[in-house]
């Protein structure tokens, strides 16, 4: 039986914006069907994400919607390229999570990624040999072809800190993850060395919570900040995996992310802190 086709996050957001325009219209799945000569089936599928969206269909969507603003248009013709154009991640679809994809489709959107890390060093910011420790204490039964897959995604995705236009990345890590011995002193070492040296990168600031600040924080988190026309995206830790969060929940994310950078060291702080642990090993 053929598995059901993967809905990624941006397919979603565009046909809950396709549906949003129907029925603020207040036309039914059938009369917007009948309308653009498509039956109401192949309407609930586009706006569930699960059918690729032609221009004929999104032009429907203007002329029996009434949109009519060039950049409300502009906005939804540039989701719909967005959801047809296949990503670099999409080699990996075998060996890793639906969400890791979204990850890294957020993450060559983003202007801005503000993360809060307090079970391991950020993604972005974990060298090869760190992350392979790190995946094989977290699943030490992982077979050798997807684990080399992850590392080989997970490296590929920080070239969203080099590229022309690079992302900003605001981290704030616990101060525990700079002594925790992942893959053992050499490793660590290693690591410790390239975290000092990304902080020397315009783009990117990382600042250290000190260990006796963490009581009642609740666990990590990352904030996206998007190019138009995409909103602004959270994504929680959860023992169940990742979730992602929108709209009102971002804003508590915000509000957290802000408080936590209050009682966070300086950057100076930060940056002398991880050469110290770094010169320790």
């Amino acid at each position: 039986m053929k598995s059901p086709k993967r809905v990624t996050l941006r397919a979603a957001w565009f046909g809950q914006a396709l549906r949003a325009l129907r029925e603020d219209a207040k036309l039914t799945v059938r009369q917007l069907g009948e309308g653009i000569a498509r039956d109401g089936a192949t309407i609930s599928r586009v706006e569930s994400g699960t059918q690729p969206v032609s221009q004929e269909i999104l032009d429907g969507y203007f002329r029996h919607c009434g949109v009519k603003g060039a950049r409300d248009r502009a906005n939804l013709e540039a989701i719909r390229a967005d959801v047809a154009q296949k990503g670099w991640w999409e080699r990996y679809q075998r060996d890793v999570a639906s969400t890791l994809m979204d990850r890294a489709w957020l993450e060559s959107k983003a202007m801005t990624i503000s993360s809060f890390d307090i079970a391991y060093l950020p993604g972005l910011l974990q060298l090869p040999d760190y992350a392979e420790s790190l995946m094989r204490r977290l699943d030490g039964h992982v077979p050798e072809r997807r684990l080399q897959s992850w590392i080989e995604m997970r490296s590929e995705r920080q070239r969203v800190l080099a590229k022309h236009r690079a992302v900003k990345l605001n981290s704030i890590i616990d101060e525990q993850l700079l002594r925790r011995r992942t893959g053992g002193d050499h490793i660590m070492r290693d690591q410790l060395d390239f975290l000092v040296e990304a902080s020397e990168r315009p783009n990117v600031t990382i600042r250290v919570l000190p260990a006796d600040m963490c009581i009642g924080v609740s666990g990590s988190f990352e904030i996206f900040t998007l190019h138009e026309p995409y909103p602004r995206v959270g994504y929680v830790a959860t023992a169940a995996g990742d979730i992602c969060v929108e709209d009102d929940s971002v804003d508590e994310l915000a509000d957290e992310y802000a408080r936590l950078e209050e009682i966070c060291l300086p950057v100076d702080e930060s940056i002398k802190l991880m050469v110290a642990e770094r010169d320790a090993l």
